[in-house]
């Protein structure tokens, strides 16, 4: 399984209120560029509404990066 976590499954969904699973967000983070949370609540959108995904979506976009470098 996906690091025994399935936070890390591309199927995972994320956001909740969105419908916006793991895949989308890194996919998003990739093409986009972007390099910070907000920027990545605004651009997307995601994160916005409840809030309840930000944890998960730093998490996410620190992995991404990382792997980008």
């Amino acid at each position: 399984m996906y690091q025994n976590d399935p936070k890390h499954d591309p199927a995972y969904e994320v956001c909740l209120c969105r419908k916006i699973t793991r895949a989308d967000v890194e996919a998003f983070i990739r093409e986009s560029g972007v390099k910070t949370l907000p920027e990545l609540c605004r651009q997307m959108p995601v994160g916005d509404k409840c809030g309840g995904c930000r944890e998960d979506l730093d998490m996410i976009l620190t992995e991404v990066l990382a792997a980008a470098n």
